[in-house]
């Protein structure tokens, strides 16, 4: 009886050598044995062939099932997104705003969000003529400058927003007015600093919650995955905000001290922090252009801050330069956590939740004393508060979709534009010459950093 020939990928079990197997007895007088003899050699030489064929196939196989794989997911893809459209969603910063990737997204669905169209046959896109293709390029083009003056006003409102929270906390650490209207005085110690804190948080943590399934719609499930999976990111995310916690509530009780002129000043400082810490890969090599700029700040810093120390308390002073300190750090440890494909609505919502424990676990343990200002007055200033610090981060955020590490070079203008917005408080801001030009240091440093930054970042 024959041998019978195996399974197709049982090659293990058959010989690829004839002449491997031992040599039957023969019979010298029988004259067919030279015969049999080519016969092995030639079916020897042709099982080899076959295998070395069935290789061949073999591997083209695999790679025609995996490139036919990514066509059914690329095919799928674009159908999911074009349904997408008609309907009229958005399907994320890389959308028609032609806007940057934020850590953790992806410029396409998930498979598991993909519907399935296995039933559908597999159509070729039609090659494009040249003028499709210049009109093309021309679209894109005017699609990416209306997201990049999108982009920039809000981030320009954000900006004002923030300069405008920091002078409402100035008034009310000493008292004054607001375009006539009173504001009353709360004080400058830790626990008023702190009482606003938490009042913002009060209004942010809960409408970030309500919000986040839009903004971002695996937020839930990333916060379970870290909770579950990845407890050395939730860790480092509670740093951070621990870190933001202190950082606000020494810079407030600051700016109630010495004014948002210099307050905001002493904040915008945290480069020089951030930068020695190396978070950042673009802080661990810094460009000569980001020397140039961490230069100017320091120049700016200690030209604000020396004429102050004969006027304003040396103590309120080293508050603003601790929380400065403390801000580079939350910084820091954000980047860090970025770096770890960590999308910035869950980061945001454990850090201010953090910030929030924090504070109520002070006034628990240390209630407010209110100075000048009724419980009334109290309430209303800090969810005023609140409100639009929840404001200047969905407009940062909505910036940060559109033009990514751009948003950072408009906030560096915050110190001046907190200078310009004092004068409409009361009592007014006093500096002198020497002041300006710190803060027009501070603020050139903190522009030239940024676009450091966004040179050393890729680009979309």
């Amino acid at each position: 009886m024959k041998p019978v020939r195996p399974a197709f990928d049982d090659d293990d079990l058959w010989p690829t050598d004839l002449s491997a197997a031992p040599p039957a007895e023969t019979d010298p007088d029988d004259p067919l044995d030279p015969l049999k003899l080519r016969c092995a050699s030639q079916l020897t030489k042709d099982i080899a062939r076959l295998k070395t064929t069935k290789t061949k196939l073999q591997t083209e196989i695999t790679t025609l099932q995996q490139d036919y794989e990514r066509l059914q997911t690329d095919v799928q893809s674009l159908r999911h997104l074009a349904d997408w459209a008609e309907r009229g969603v958005a399907i994320g910063p890389a959308a028609a705003a032609g806007g940057p990737l934020l850590p953790g997204e992806s410029s396409v669905p998930p498979l598991a969000q993909i519907a399935s169209t296995t039933d559908e046959r597999l159509e070729l896109p039609i090659p494009a003529t040249s003028a499709q293709r210049r009109q093309g390029s021309q679209s894109r083009q005017s699609v990416g400058q209306t997201s990049l003056r999108k982009g920039l006003v809000l981030s320009a409102i954000a900006t004002v927003l923030a300069a405008w929270n920091y002078g409402l906390i100035g008034v009310l650490g000493q008292g004054g007015l607001w375009l006539g209207f009173e504001i009353g005085q709360l004080g400058t110690g830790f626990v008023p600093s702190v009482a606003l804190l938490w009042l913002r948080m009060l209004v942010i943590v809960p409408a970030l919650v309500l919000l986040a399934p839009q903004l971002y719609a695996r937020t839930w499930e990333d916060l379970q995955t870290w909770v579950y999976t990845q407890e050395q990111l939730l860790a480092l995310l509670i740093g951070s905000g621990v870190a933001l916690f202190f950082s606000q509530a020494l810079i407030y009780q600051s700016i109630g001290a010495v004014g948002p002129a210099i307050g905001v000043v002493l904040l915008f400082l945290y480069p020089l922090t951030a930068v020695p810490l190396g978070f950042t890969r673009q802080e661990q090599a810094v460009t000569p252009l980001g020397l140039l700029a961490l230069v100017a700040i320091a120049m700016g810093g200690w030209l604000v801050i020396r004429p102050a120390l004969s006027t304003a308390p040396p103590a309120a002073i080293l508050l603003g330069g601790l929380g400065s300190i403390c801000f580079g750090i939350y910084v820091g440890l954000t980047n860090l956590s970025y770096r770890q494909r960590c999308h910035p609505i869950p980061a945001s919502i454990v850090q201010f939740s953090t910030a929030a424990v924090l504070s109520s676990l002070v006034l628990l343990v240390k209630p407010l004393q209110l100075a000048n200002i009724s419980w009334p007055g109290f309430f209303l200033w800090g969810l005023l508060l609140g409100v639009v610090m929840l404001l200047a981060y969905l407009f940062n955020y909505s910036s940060l979709r559109l033009i990514g590490i751009r948003t950072a070079i408009v906030a560096a203008a915050t110190p001046m534009v907190a200078v310009l917005l004092a004068w409409s408080f009361m009592p007014t801001p006093s500096l002198e010459t020497i002041q300006w030009t710190g803060i027009a240091l501070v603020t050139i440093g903190g522009v030239a950093f940024g676009k450091e930054k966004l040179s050393d970042s890729p680009q979309p």
